[in-house]
């Protein structure tokens, strides 16, 4: 499966011929075939019955497997499909005892994790059973997903964390100083963040 040659060259007349017979278009252009396509198609075809992809660069003589991505279309109900299987192939290998329906409590603490995700300032998205790390300074965690309906929070937030940085500043309490400063920047960022999700929701 290396370059095609003369033969195949000769082929494409017969093949368009039939293509223009047939009336097949694209974007209202006659469909012109070449060698490549047919190269395409059979990479498409065997990695889509499952051979799998360095198999298939063997195959059509790649080196990288990158160029073989190139050659395979990959459509949404085959990434579905190959997920499917995947999951199943996992699941038969597991301990029988593992694949077992939650218990009540276990259901009750999973979706108060979930009622525990919401904020003042929006949502948190930190993973299932991980503690807060940043002991509920929402602004600074990069989990939080922010809510523009509260941007007028935010703003409070920050005029009143002016005010403590020019009492900081003026009371030479450094450690005061550097922690409002780290927090009006990550404010400011809260700010740009929600300003730009209420432009794009206009």
């Amino acid at each position: 499966m290396g370059c095609l040659g003369d033969d195949a060259l000769d082929a494409r007349g017969p093949v368009n011929q039939v293509a223009d017979s047939a009336a097949l278009t694209d974007a209202g252009q006659p469909i012109r075939f070449t060698p490549h396509d047919f190269r395409r198609l059979f990479s498409t075809d065997i990695v889509g019955a499952g051979l799998p992809l360095h198999i298939a660069a063997t195959l059509l003589g790649h080196l990288s497997l990158e160029t073989t991505r190139g050659y395979t279309a990959v459509f949404p109900d085959q990434v579905l499909t190959a997920h499917q299987h995947f999951i199943e192939r996992r699941r038969t290998k597991r301990p029988a005892g593992e694949l077992r329906p939650a218990t009540d409590t276990e259901w009750t603490e999973f979706e108060n994790h979930f009622l525990l995700r919401k904020v003042a300032l929006g949502d948190c998205h930190r993973p299932y059973g991980t503690p807060c790390v940043h002991e509920h300074a929402c602004t600074r965690c990069p989990f939080l997903v922010v809510d523009p309906a509260q941007l007028g929070r935010v703003e409070d937030m920050t005029v009143n964390a002016q005010a403590r940085l020019v009492e900081a500043r003026e009371r030479n309490w450094l450690g005061e100083v550097s922690a409002l400063e780290q927090s009006l920047e990550h404010l400011h960022r809260r700010q740009r963040e929600m300003t730009s999700k209420l432009q794009q929701s206009v």
